[in-house]
């Protein structure tokens, strides 16, 4: 999977203000759905109002034309591969199948970095800035469909050094067992990444206790069980051959225990910062302050999840050719045959499960169309049809989901009455606006909703059109004009 595709909002200063503070409105589930609602345009959350972190960020994305996320990946590929490449013996030559793929996945990902750099630095130019919004979507479009063109080639060399790093033909010697491995992580980090791409930030979205206490019950069965089985694997392995030593065992050997033993490390932090960010989430929805601490503290969230996300695809890149290489670390896996079939299953269930579910849901999507087709000619209409139309009145009956937030009509919002600071009752003292935080200014035209609580026209009007709950006390606005 790629990355997703990058746009850009339109230029209404009031509603990018109003989309960095939504994580104060917590009463709509979908922030998508909302957003969309106000402005097509943002559809792929994408604001360029500067007021928060994640803003700067889709900011920097599309300087670097959508692939910010991938550079880290890139940056550990290409040091992979040149570690392969110069690290080789003499009977290892550059002619060698193994290192032939690597030099080409490094002029892929040279090209693709250079790419970056080009748009980069046209997209910093001063010309640059004098374009319109559509002239810079179009030329970031241009940008993604040539990275594109290349990153698809890419996958050629790819198919070839995972064929080359898994085969059991090498020679017996071990003179390209070094540039066997790094291209082996490398190929398979690739198809992690397709698998399982990086996330961008979005607009935390409020979920019910109950709903984080059923992913976290989730989370702690699986890294649990995890944690479980491959502790009480390793307990009893004391091999030599299964302990890392020193950098030669990654190529030669599979020190199978300690790598068992990072992943339970890695997997016990995960679970706790999961559990911890449950708490913290929930104690800041509960919140009406403490906003601007809780925007530093998911950036930081965000961080860690990134990183975390890095730590884990190398992880079990690695860990793909300790299992699955035949000739990696036969005298661990004879001496320690338990811990190696755990780390098997667990391999399969946490990576290479999705080649077989999403396959399998294509295939059953397919199929049901398929029969749905041959059944609607083979039955006759007088079959088919009352099932259709059964179909559709239990489609109708069922109960929707109902907004207990709806947004405010165009009336409502008309009719909040204008009031000039300072020059008007202040009964909460306010000196700043709770929506964009930009101080008040004396005489300035404000609106003074029911509840007391004042906002500048634009932005009170912007979130009325989401949700029409006051940003500040969460009261809610009646939707029957005064």
């Amino acid at each position: 999977m790629s990355t997703a595709s990058t746009d850009s909002s339109g230029s209404n200063p009031g509603l990018n203000q109003i989309l960095s503070q939504l994580p104060t409105d917590h009463h709509n589930n979908a922030v998508g759905v909302t957003e969309s609602h106000v402005n097509p345009s943002l559809t792929n959350r994408i604001p360029t109002n500067d007021s928060t972190w994640i803003n700067k960020f889709y900011s920097l994305d599309r300087l670097f034309s959508g692939g910010l996320l991938h550079c880290s990946y890139r940056i550990i590929d290409i040091a992979l591969l040149l570690v392969g490449l110069i690290s080789n013996k003499p009977k290892c030559n550059l002619s060698n199948h193994l290192a032939v793929t690597a030099i080409c996945l490094l002029i892929f990902y040279f090209i693709d970095l250079i790419i970056i750099a080009i748009f980069f630095i046209r997209n910093m130019t001063q010309r640059n800035s004098s374009l319109t919004e559509e002239q810079k979507l179009e030329q970031l479009r241009r940008a993604s469909i040539v990275r594109g063109f290349f990153m698809f080639f890419k996958i050629i060399p790819v198919c070839f050094g995972t064929g080359y790093s898994f085969s059991s033909s090498l020679p017996d010697s071990n003179d390209c067992e070094l540039m066997r491995f790094c291209l082996g992580v490398v190929c398979l980090s690739t198809w992690l990444i397709i698998l399982i791409p990086p996330t961008k930030p979005e607009l935390p979205i409020r979920r019910t206790l109950l709903a984080e206490c059923f992913i976290l019950s989730f989370v702690l069965i699986i890294n649990c069980s995890y944690i479980g089985t491959v502790a009480n694997a390793i307990s009893n392995v004391h091999n030599s051959s299964c302990i890392y030593n020193n950098a030669e065992d990654l190529y030669l050997g599979a020190p199978l225990k300690s790598y068992a033993f990072a992943g339970l490390l890695l997997f016990s932090c995960a679970t706790l910062i999961h559990i911890i960010n449950l708490i913290i989430n929930q104690i800041y929805f509960r919140l009406n302050r403490q906003r601007q601490f809780y925007v530093y503290y998911y950036g930081l969230q965000y961080f860690l999840n990134y990183s975390g996300a890095i730590i884990v695809i190398y992880y079990f890149s690695i860990g793909g050719l300790f299992l699955f290489q035949p000739r990696s670390g036969q005298t661990c896996r004879q001496y320690a045959p338990d811990l190696y079939k755990i780390l098997l299953i667990w391999e399969w269930i946490r990576i290479l499960s999705p080649l077989f579910v999403v396959p399998l849901l294509m295939i059953l999507c397919c199929l049901g169309v398929f029969f749905g087709i041959i059944l609607s000619y083979c039955l006759p209409a007088s079959i088919t049809v009352p099932i259709l139309e059964l179909l559709q009145e239990w489609r109708s009956a069922a109960p929707m989901a109902m907004n207990p937030n709806p947004p405010a009509t165009q009336e409502n919002i008309d009719s909040v009455p204008i009031v000039l600071f300072s020059q008007e009752s202040n009964q909460f003292n306010q000196t700043d606006c709770a929506i964009c935080r930009t101080d008040f200014e004396s005489n300035e035209e404000l609106k003074k909703l029911h509840c007391g609580h004042l906002f500048h026209p634009e932005c009170v009007a912007n979130w009325l059109r989401i949700t029409r709950i006051c940003p500040i006390c969460r009261q809610r606005m009646s939707l029957t004009n005064p």
